[in-house]
């Protein structure tokens, strides 16, 4: 019997200090939590999004994008993005894969320079990818839909010119 009236004292007790411990490490957890998600979260926003769909519908990109910086010269343009395969098709019906390209003009330049092509050969399936470029003066974007081995494009958007606010 006095061991059972021990073992409920000591429970009781373990209990009170646990009540009067843990409100206080929750808040401090929860306070570090909070502003630790708040600092990722503003680390990753985006400024803009755009949705664009091959020709035929088949092919769909989602996007964010940003620029941090002011100048043409001095910017770094960070874009995360979709790839979304919905040809049903096989490839022996002439079904085709996803297929998005991603193209810059850095600052000094004339010429369109191609920082990211993206690929995906999975009906309903969705492909993520990012995108980073320093000092840019413009950003393309198109969406089509490509053979399986190879690079021929069919279906293309027509070319879509990212804002980018100066």
């Amino acid at each position: 019997m006095k061991n059972i009236i021990r073992a409920a004292i000591a429970v009781g007790a373990t209990t009170g200090l646990m009540l009067t411990v843990a409100p206080a490490a929750f808040a401090a957890t929860s306070t570090s939590a909070s502003a630790a998600s708040s600092a990722s979260a503003s680390a990753r926003d985006f400024d803009d999004s755009f949705e664009q769909e091959s020709r035929n519908g088949r092919a769909t990109l989602e996007a964010e994008y940003s620029v941090e910086g002011d100048e043409e010269e001095n910017n770094t343009f960070r874009l995360r993005g979709e790839l979304y395969d919905g040809d049903r098709r096989t490839l022996r019906q002439g079904g085709r894969c996803a297929y998005t390209e991603v193209q810059v003009i850095s600052s000094g330049d004339e010429d369109w320079d191609v920082v990211k092509r993206v690929r995906l050969c999975s009906y309903d399936d969705t492909k993520r990818f990012r995108v980073t470029a320093h000092d840019v003066s413009e950003v393309r974007v198109k969406t089509c839909q490509v053979k399986y081995r190879s690079s021929s494009t069919s279906s293309c958007s027509r070319w879509e010119e990212l804002n980018l606010g100066f």
